[in-house]
């Protein structure tokens, strides 16, 4: 099953390769595609590649993707073995500006295959970006995070801080930013060891 999803996967990183839908196409390094594992129990959504990722084409690479390694560690939960992560872009928007709507676009059919082809049952959106793309709202993450949401092919979306935004609020004590995503972490594990 895991060629198979390998496979597909390739086949649109290969288009990706060749994507000239957006003017990011002339500012990129690389592609970033994808990182971890194919795998249909769980996918991280993250928002844009930052400088380190677009050098090395592998999402979350920098300081706030070893936080990130850290965070899904202390459940777990490896890139080597349990999730698949990948980018609401596959390009770096430059200065890490946000993306913007028609770059969005641009790339949306490479992520609806990631997600078409994984059918994952829990869908970690990090990040305002990686939220807005999905669900439909006018809150902020501060309100969204730790809260299930129906995805697409019956899967569960979590809405989590990013890990940049962790890094910004090194306060652990209770009700902090770092204390919600390890409660947002917890509930995410509890509900993957239910899976059959």
């Amino acid at each position: 099953m895991q060629d198979a999803f390998s496979e597909k996967l390739e086949q649109v990183r290969q288009e990706c390769l060749r994507c000239d839908r957006c003017s990011l196409c002339k500012t990129r390094t690389n592609i970033v595609f994808s990182g971890g594992v194919p795998n249909q129990k769980l996918m991280l959504i993250g928002e844009a590649p930052g400088y380190y990722e677009d050098q090395r084409g592998i999402p979350f690479v920098g300081k706030a993707g070893q936080l990130l390694d850290k965070i899904l560690d202390c459940v777990g939960f490896s890139r080597d073995r349990d999730i698949y992560i990948c980018n609401t872009l596959k390009c770096r928007p430059p200065e890490n500006r946000d993306p913007l709507p028609e770059e969005k676009a641009a790339c949306r059919e490479y992520l609806d295959a990631q997600v078409e082809i994984l059918k994952p049952r829990i869908i970690l959106l990090c990040g305002r970006v990686a939220v807005n793309s999905f669900i439909d709202t006018k809150l902020g993450i501060t309100k969204l995070r730790g809260k299930w949401f129906e995805g697409p092919y019956y899967s569960k979306m979590m809405p989590i801080f990013h890990p940049s935004y962790l890094l910004r609020n090194d306060s652990r004590e209770k009700g902090s930013p770092k204390w919600l995503m390890w409660q947002d972490i917890k509930e995410v594990r509890r509900v993957y060891d239910q899976m059959d």
